[in-house]
């Protein structure tokens, strides 16, 4: 019997005043592609406050993706507070020593 593929939700976000909220997973599979959609909708340089409330599920490279968005923040000449961020993505960041470049 093949086994189901499974089905990942590509992550989205929406917002505007430098507030937004990113919803889906953040992993391997979809993080290249979101990155793409931050660049192209300029959120890497206006977002100031990130929701992640709704992310359904995370890995190493989505925690690789948040902590890119802030550093392409600052270069930008603002900050980026992350807000709601889920367990697996703080106990990821704790387990790699990264977890000050997630807090505000």
């Amino acid at each position: 019997m093949a086994e189901a593929s499974r089905v990942v939700e590509a992550p989205r976000i929406a917002g505007g005043d430098g507030r937004c909220a990113v919803s889906g997973a953040l992993g391997f599979a979809t993080v290249s592609g979101f990155w793409r959609e931050l660049e192209a909708g300029g959120w890497l340089k206006s977002a100031q406050t990130v929701d992640l409330s709704a992310v359904t599920s995370a890995d190493s490279a989505g925690l690789a993706l948040l902590i890119a968005w802030r550093a392409a923040r600052r270069r930008a000449g603002g900050t980026l507070r992350f807000e709601a961020v889920p367990e697996r993505l703080q106990a990821l960041a704790r387990l790699t020593d990264a977890q000050s470049l997630l807090d505000a």
